[in-house]
């Protein structure tokens, strides 16, 4: 019985909420330089300025400094705000592919670990795969091991640190590197090569995701190890849960 899952792993499909840690972000992003402006535009006003010398031209100046400020600070929460609402919708994109995937599969989303949160991890029978999401829109290309978008190179995303990261999230959950496979999901973009593994990292569009995924042969993980791995998934999103 031992090697019996558990009725809570295997009642559901996924878990988890795709896109919403990237909501909440941009939402705070946005939201704390307005707060920052208040608190300085009450400081200007105390201190700056005292009110037994405020005339109507001063508070007129400082009215339409504040406007400007807040008109700058809007747009910029707004282009923030834009930003991680793309993120969210394609880690929804692929967390409804994810869906379609054969009965017996597992689905994490936003799983927490110890350096960075994964936006989607699956088990299959016999395999692990951990994905980022990177909505980007237009040419992606893979150069000198490092991801472009439109040229420009973001930190993280290059094969040695996706590697390790791979490395880090097999090792917290207790399996070999051999039997997991990290993944870099391109939504809304274009790869300027052929989907496939690169130093042990998959790299391709979201449209052949899901081919890619049925197609991995597992490398030896067993059923008590998979048993393993998911009680671990399990506790890691209660863990998140309850914060």
């Amino acid at each position: 019985m031992k090697d019996q899952p558990s009725q809570s792993l295997t009642s559901f499909k996924s878990r988890g909420a795709p896109g919403a840690e990237v909501r909440s972000k941009g939402l705070s992003q946005a939201l704390y330089p307005f707060i920052g402006l208040v608190f300085v535009s009450g400081w200007a006003f105390a201190a700056v300025i005292p009110a037994s010398s405020l005339t109507l031209s001063h508070a007129a100046i400082l009215l339409m400094i504040l406007a400007v400020a807040m008109l700058i600070t809007w747009k910029r929460a707004l282009n923030l705000v834009s930003r991680h609402e793309e993120g969210a919708r394609g880690e929804e994109q692929v967390a409804r592919l994810l869906e379609s995937l054969p009965e017996g599969w597992r689905i994490y989303h936003g799983v927490p670990f110890t350096d960075k949160k994964m936006d989607h991890v699956v088990v299959s029978p016999d395999h692990v795969f951990a994905i980022e999401t990177v909505h980007w829109l237009g040419q992606v290309r893979l150069t000198d091991q490092k991801l472009l978008h439109q040229e420009k190179a973001y930190p993280g995303y290059d094969l040695p640190t996706l590697q390790h990261r791979g490395e880090q999230v097999a090792t917290e959950l207790g399996i070999p590197f051999q039997v997991l496979t990290p993944l870099v999901c391109i939504v809304g973009g274009r790869l300027n090569q052929p989907a496939g593994e690169h130093d042990g990292v998959w790299i391709g569009e979201l449209e052949e995701l899901g081919m890619y995924l049925l197609q991995v042969k597992g490398n030896g993980l067993d059923n008590s190890e998979r048993i393993s791995v998911l009680e671990k998934l399990d506790v890691l999103l209660d863990q998140e849960d309850s914060l």
